[in-house]
């Protein structure tokens, strides 16, 4: 009786599946698209580290947008298929074929990567090494399922779609990383190790669709942003940026904004940024559409500038409010200019022994290492010991690379 039950349940969930489809109303005769991704990763649960696998599949109708249908299944011998990357997306293939044939689908295009040579392995223009037996294993359960449909052809994979495929994929995984204790469920977060809910773990959404605890996030984004370092994925290895929309509800409003304030700094060019000499405003500006400051002499134009955000009048060369009657060189010896913040502040740089990043002007302090150096503004290296620039990996002047 009970497996009559669940019989009478899975007819129901194809029948609905066919439907929202469109099976139903377009008839079996229409042509169909499969897109599929198959991904294994290595995941920790509870205390042992284990390959797991899972695909995401998606079938629609010749409109990609008009009726759709996804799923996401686990992908078994996880550990074969991890070392036969090309293995992995075949089984996806297999698995999504199996899923067309189940809703009744008669006529199929299925897309492979186009970046693999799955397409030519699948379409007869290129066989497996002798060393993939699995690769070659898997083909064999290919042939058979195209020739169940009335007709099948192989494409190359459309981009803009992987995104949502790999999501499908990472999901499959993730459902079998959870695990109950009691009444509570569980998963180990990959950065920390530490057990938590799975309400309490975010998934990146910028490619990767890592799951990460919220408390990783957090140190992730204060020690990344305190070092001014692009935002990566905590997850080990991973270098997929974090979006905005990751870290909003988890980090505070002061990282949020700071967030934002530094994708303004990086979308503006290293020689073109200028910052507000006012402590109270230090707003960043593109010298582009930085507007002219008040001068009296025409020769000073080129360094006079105005703050869009506080109105201060300013020289972008000097970076102190502007010297109206006086030439950068004159100001620099007046006695205003031997008391400012500027002059102290070069004071510093030059009894500490900085530097200045000879391309951006940024002050760089070495804390270690050898003299080869890397800005952290603009990227430039150079020589901390004379400020001459690095090529190719290589010193360009006779100073000893030993501190």
């Amino acid at each position: 009786f009970i497996n009559c039950i669940a019989e009478v349940t899975m007819d129901n969930e194809l029948e609905l599946a066919r439907q929202k489809l469109g099976l139903v109303s377009l008839g079996e005769s229409s042509t169909y698209r499969l897109y599929s991704k198959g991904l294994v990763s290595e995941e920790f649960i509870k205390d042992d580290t284990k390959l797991v696998g899972g695909s995401g599949l998606s079938l629609c109708d010749s409109n990609d947008n008009s009726k759709k249908l996804e799923t996401n299944k686990a992908l078994r011998n996880h550990r074969v298929l991890a070392a036969h990357p090309e293995a992995t997306e075949l089984a996806a293939i297999i698995q999504g074929m199996s899923w067309a044939l189940k809703l009744g689908v008669k006529s199929i295009q299925f897309f492979c990567d186009d970046d693999s040579i799955i397409l030519d392995y699948v379409t007869g223009k290129a066989a497996p090494p002798n060393e993939s037996i699995v690769v070659a294993k898997l083909l064999k359960q290919v042939a058979p399922l195209q020739a169940r449909f009335t007709s099948c052809q192989a494409l190359p994979l459309r981009t803009d779609i992987n995104s949502s495929l790999i999501k499908l994929a990472r999901d499959a995984i993730a459902s079998q990383t959870t695990w109950r204790e009691g009444d509570n469920e569980y998963e180990t977060c990959p950065a920390c190790y530490a057990h938590v809910s799975p309400r309490h773990k975010l998934e990146v959404r910028s490619g990767c669709f890592h799951r990460i605890c919220f408390t990783c996030i957090r140190d992730c984004v204060s020690s990344q942003l305190a070092r001014g370092d692009t935002l990566l994925c905590p997850y080990p290895g991973c270098e997929k940026e974090l979006v905005l929309e990751d870290c909003r509800g988890i980090v505070d409003d002061d990282a949020l904004n700071l967030i934002i304030h530094r994708k303004k700094e990086k979308a503006i060019p290293v020689l073109d940024r200028v910052y507000c000499p006012k402590p109270c405003c230090n707003f960043l500006m593109s010298d582009r559409d930085l507007p002219l400051g008040f001068s009296i002499d025409p020769r000073q134009k080129s360094v006079a500038r105005t703050c869009v955000e506080c109105g201060l009048c300013f020289c972008k060369k000097c970076h102190v409010p502007w010297h109206y009657k006086k030439t950068c060189d004159e100001f620099k010896k007046s006695q205003s200019y031997l008391t400012s913040d500027a002059a102290l502040f070069e004071s510093l740089v030059k009894t500490e022994g900085w530097m200045k990043c000879p391309q951006c002007a940024t002050v760089v302090q070495k804390n270690g290492g050898c003299q080869r150096i890397s800005c952290r503004h603009c990227n430039h290296k150079f020589c901390y010991a004379c400020g001459a620039a690095c090529t190719r990996k290589k010193m360009s002047c006779n100073c000893s690379p030993q501190d």
